[in-house]
């Protein structure tokens, strides 16, 4: 089989399990709508019951609309190759999204953080982009966001999972998982980092100040591991954002890896809580999703976006 067939083959693959996901979820939010929080006797065994009972739980005391912002950190030479196709998706549904670079593009538009492009100067990017972030922007939003190019994002499930929690204390949000020679939990970077307003002026006025050993430059370990070791040094948390039953709403890969449990060996040693597959193997609002193709993401916006499923008594 060929290079391109394969490629078709798996994106194929994808695109059906991204569907049974998206059937999982629609299905919810009919059951959730018509019977409400009164029904929920109904499954007791069922994942999905608890799940849906527990934010029904947080609708019935008024829940709180949080400001999003969110940002994606680019290079020029990957605007048109993916990140256009995260400027038209699902950025469109934060309050405020921003495209970091290391050069300014007035036309798409990115901000030029002045550093260099490559992947060993990831690390000093984003440092310059959170500092960015909280100089013009820290009043203008109660939640940050970085996100890749290869993310895909439901928003609306981001807001529904923020909106019972506090902006004003210091916490960092995703995907978590265990660096045990360093003894702490940090976030992956690819299926995204969250922090609250409160995390943002802690990491910028506080941690940075540190440096250089606060987020070192260098492609030597993770940024986003670095990233969790300066805002755990000054009282941030983590937070585990996995539901009542250990199923993840960060996922660190496509629909099929996780549905199929198709994870790699150092998955099993890092992740804190315990790698699950099959149809739990993921919260029924999931949030996000990383190693998204550019038509994928189309693909993930019609299908969640879109389709409309007929309702039968």
């Amino acid at each position: 089989m060929g290079r391109f067939s394969k490629m078709v083959w798996i994106g194929r693959f994808s695109i059906l399990c991204a569907l049974l996901l998206v059937h999982r979820f629609v299905n919810m939010s009919i059951h959730a709508e018509i019977y409400g929080d009164t029904d929920t006797g109904r499954m007791l065994k069922d994942p999905r019951t608890e799940e849906k009972s527990h934010n029904m739980s947080f609708a019935a005391k008024g829940e709180a609309k949080y400001r999003i912002l969110c940002w994606i950190l680019t290079d020029p030479d990957d605007l048109d190759n993916r990140t256009i196709h995260v400027k038209n998706t699902w950025t469109q549904k934060c309050d405020i999204r921003l495209f970091m670079s290391s050069a300014e593009n007035k036309t798409f538009p990115t901000i030029g953080l002045n550093v260099s492009s490559g992947r060993q100067h990831i690390a000093a990017k984003s440092k310059a982009a959170w500092t960015y972030i909280h100089n013009n922007f820290a009043e203008q939003a109660d939640y940050f966001m970085k996100a890749d190019p290869d993310t895909y994002v439901i928003v609306e499930n981001l807001r529904k999972y923020l909106s019972h929690r506090d902006p004003t204390v210091a916490e960092y949000i995703g995907h978590s998982l265990k660096l045990k020679r360093h003894n702490f939990t940090y976030m992956s970077g690819g299926s995204g980092i969250v922090i609250s307003r409160e995390a943002l002026r802690l990491l910028v006025t506080k941690a940075f100040p540190l440096r250089p050993t606060c987020i070192p430059d260098g492609e030597d370990e993770g940024e986003d591991w670095k990233t969790a070791q300066c805002l755990s040094k000054v009282g941030a948390k983590a937070v585990n954002t996995s539901d009542g039953f250990g199923r993840e709403r960060f996922l660190l890969y496509r629909p099929e890896i996780h549905i199929l449990g198709l994870y790699p060996p150092w998955f099993y040693e890092k992740n804190q809580n315990i790698a699950k597959q099959g149809i739990n193997c993921c919260s029924d609002f999931p949030i996000a999703f990383h190693y998204i193709n550019p038509l994928e993401m189309y693909v993930f916006d019609y299908l969640l976006n879109r389709v409309q499923v007929m309702r039968t008594n």
